[in-house]
């Protein structure tokens, strides 16, 4: 089921700029059932091989792949649309996913024949390695350029139960979802979901995973399914509210197709619906908390409404010379922040934070490790846990070497911010916080079985600031 089940292509399209009420349940009285019991998009771990929605992603899949590329519902052709449009590194890397799994999910329904057929995500929290349905000779859901095998196990460092709950736990949509930008494609700050679980999980399987043709491996859709899934669990369910910015909201997407292969045009503002109108989701979240907001209409309205976002930077300690680091080696990279400044954020009720920008990062023409966060902690290593109370977080690379400097994309290099307030206060409650400030320590790790021999970590620019994010 899509919007157009309900209402007329035309209103559609009128109403995917305008947010108008004709959305809200009560100006659609027949799709009341339909929304009601709309598609639950389930946890892959908790199907079996033989389950009938496993078997439509199949069939789904193969028929993609039996068509000529010239198809716009090809195989080929839908990998294409992701290298040609998909914005990374800015505020609308989940809205532009969104969508385009939506009708990805059209095309498979339409083409397996099950109407019913849900995309299940990969819970990688809970599951860390690539499940078994994507492996088998003869598979469709086989893609042999992975780097990895069946057992092989994506970090706690970046898919955690605990380091997936302290991104939900952050309250703006720009640390959480990635920075404004003025094109589709312009490259701006990573926020830590993007940075954190989306990008290392892309460098983890790696092969065409690792790069932008990414959704040539069935496994891309799943993930970015259980992406999906985080991004409704900390808007919907903990009622954290997206940007009310106009220019995140108008902006059109014009590159996808039906499950007919006719194109369709809708703006980034009314994905942020998708998940009340089009499907539903098994619980992802580390919590499995209940929705905050309960009545439909209000949480329609909390959704269209957005709030004003805003990450002002104040107290600020900057390295201004450029750092390298062989990978498996730290470096302790910045002066320490003062403990005045600190102690202003040490309460989460104050609005404020404590945020490392990580600035000009070469990115690696190809991602063979990533990045961990520690504050307060010179001495870290790649032996140190991060069950340590100095682990702040981690990021890693998704970039494609054919994409650099293409017009559009902006600087090669890259961009991410860390929220380190979560260390912060720990070490603080813990009578650990040093008495002249914290400083940070970057720690870069291989992804098992790579070999980064000769490999660095080359920064521009790191600043640890004292920051309002309310």
């Amino acid at each position: 089921m899509t919007f157009d089940s309900c209402w007329s292509r035309r209103d559609f399209l009128k109403q995917a700029g305008a947010m108008s009420s004709l959305l809200l349940l009560g100006g659609c009285e027949s799709c009341r059932d339909q929304i009601a019991n709309r598609p639950t998009r389930r946890n892959i771990a908790n199907l079996a091989a033989n389950d009938p929605i496993i078997q439509a992603f199949k069939d789904g899949v193969q028929a993609m792949k039996n068509l000529p590329s010239s198809n716009p519902r090809s195989w080929v052709a839908q990998a294409q649309i992701h290298f040609d449009h998909c914005p990374h590194r800015n505020w609308w890397f989940l809205p532009w996913h969104r969508a385009y799994l939506l009708y990805f999910e059209a095309i498979i329904r339409k083409l397996s024949a099950h109407d019913e057929f849900a995309l299940p995500y990969w819970n990688w929290t809970t599951s860390r390695s690539v499940p078994s349905h994507f492996w088998g000779n003869g598979n469709p859901l086989l893609n042999t350029t992975r780097l990895i095998g069946p057992s092989d196990q994506a970090d706690l460092s970046y898919v955690g139960a605990d380091v997936i709950e302290s991104i939900l736990e952050l309250t703006n949509f720009y640390t959480f979802a990635s920075s404004p930008a003025t094109m589709q494609r312009e490259q701006t700050t990573q926020g830590m979901l993007e940075s954190t679980p989306h990008n290392n999980i892309h460098g983890f399987v790696s092969g065409d995973m690792g790069a932008y043709h990414s959704p040539l491996d069935p496994v891309f859709w799943c993930h970015h399914n259980m992406c999906d899934c985080l991004w409704n669990e900390w808007n919907v369910t903990r009622g954290n509210a997206n940007t009310n910015d106009q220019a995140w909201y108008d902006l059109h997407f014009t590159e996808f197709v039906d499950g007919d292969g006719n194109p369709v045009d809708l703006t980034a503002g009314i994905t942020v619906l998708f998940p009340v109108f089009n499907y539903q989701f098994e619980p992802c979240g580390p919590m499995h908390l209940e929705s905050r907001i309960r009545d439909r209409a209000a949480l329609e309205a909390f959704l269209k409404a957005g709030a004003p976002v805003r990450l002002e930077f104040g107290e600020r300690v900057e390295l201004q010379r450029a750092i390298a680091a062989e990978v498996g080696k730290p470096v302790a990279s910045i002066s320490k922040l003062g403990r005045t400044p600190i102690e202003r954020a040490l309460d989460p009720a104050s609005g404020r934070a404590v945020l490392l920008t990580i600035d000009g990062v070469d990115v690696p023409p190809r991602a063979d490790y990533f990045v961990r966060v520690f504050v307060g902690k010179p001495d870290a290593g790649p032996g140190t846990p991060i069950t340590d109370p100095h682990y702040a977080g981690s990021f890693g690379f998704f970039n494609d070497p054919m994409m650099a400097n293409m017009p559009g994309m902006g600087d090669a290099k890259a961009r991410f911010l860390v929220d380190v307030s979560g260390a912060v206060r720990r070490l603080n409650q813990a009578g650990s916080l040093a008495a002249d400030g914290v400083d940070i320590t970057l720690v870069p790790v291989p992804y098992e079985k790579r070999d980064t021999t000769g490999q660095r970590l080359t920064i521009d620019r790191l600043a640890l600031s004292v920051a309002q994010v309310k």
